[in-house]
């Protein structure tokens, strides 16, 4: 006979979970204090828990332009069943500073620079990488034109360059494509871009 009982023990198994990056948007501080109670009581939910020292505020309504200045801002939660935590302290970046939202990046002040440079270097590493490689100039614009433009015109759907920003740029591009091609640096850009010969895109017109 089977003599075995069940003693009614219990073995607690903790789940290790990772989750990627979550966004909280309100309009109102209140709205996201009432946000942040219902992410405490999912995370209880789930045996899992957040680092709340990673948490990064974002806010246009703090007249600051330095870091130095900033306080942090207390989020009272409400408390429950399953939520244990009263408040949450979370420091706002500057409005100077540049932040990322689905991989686009935004500047509540409306800065251009950090961008610019994002799309300078793209070009510029584009250039370094195919310069040593032994392509044609017509095997140069076609990447050009169906790799690196899609990709910089996904950093710039937010930010809008001027003539002269895209003109800088893209300038060791437009250099990497003469030489490829045996021509003379003085032979005039509009040529580059015509149909007719390489048919390189312009990145400004491009983006209009």
């Amino acid at each position: 006979l089977d003599t075995s009982t069940d003693d009614g023990s219990h073995l607690l198994i903790n789940n290790l979970v990772f989750m990627d990056d979550s966004t909280l948007i309100s309009s109102s501080k209140s709205g996201l204090e009432h946000m942040l109670s219902i992410t405490e009581e999912f995370y209880a939910l789930n045996n899992t828990s957040a680092n709340h020292h990673k948490y990064v505020l974002i806010s246009n309504s703090l007249p600051l332009t330095t870091t130095s200045n900033i306080s942090p801002v207390d989020f009272i939660l409400s408390l429950s069943s399953l939520n244990r935590i009263s408040s949450i302290s979370v420091t706002p970046i500057s409005i100077t500073s540049s932040f990322r939202f689905l991989r686009v990046w935004f500047n509540i002040k409306g800065s251009r620079d950090f961008v610019k440079k994002q799309i300078a270097n793209e070009c510029n590493s584009f250039a370094a990488t195919l310069r040593p490689a032994k392509l044609t100039a017509k095997q140069v614009v076609y990447l050009y034109n169906t790799v690196l433009i899609p990709k910089l015109e996904y950093r710039m759907q937010v930010t809008h360059l001027s003539d002269k920003d895209c003109y800088i740029a893209t300038r060791l591009v437009r250099s990497l494509v003469k030489q490829k091609a045996n021509f003379s640096r003085a032979l005039p850009n509009s040529l580059l871009y015509l149909s007719q010969a390489l048919g390189l895109i312009n990145l400004s017109s491009h983006l209009i």
